[in-house]
């Protein structure tokens, strides 16, 4: 039986910020499914996607405050 995450989860596994995993869900980058007010995810289904493509995430919006530093130099 596969095994379904819960959004802290996935962002323990992934290394990044619980709310950059709303984020990524709500814009369908992360596949998941909303029961109700949460959110689940297939685990097979969030390595797949680490393993078989990069994230482009460059739409403006950086997470990372050290990234805005970087480009304000």
């Amino acid at each position: 039986m596969e095994e379904i995450m819960t959004p802290s989860e996935v962002a323990n596994l992934l290394k990044i910020h619980l709310k950059t995993v709303y984020k990524l869900a709500e814009k369908g980058v992360i596949p998941g499914n909303r029961i109700g007010r949460s959110w689940r995810f297939s685990r097979t289904d969030v390595l797949e996607l680490v393993s078989s493509k990069p994230m482009n995430l460059s739409d403006g919006e950086h997470d990372d405050p050290g990234s805005r530093a970087v480009a304000a130099k």
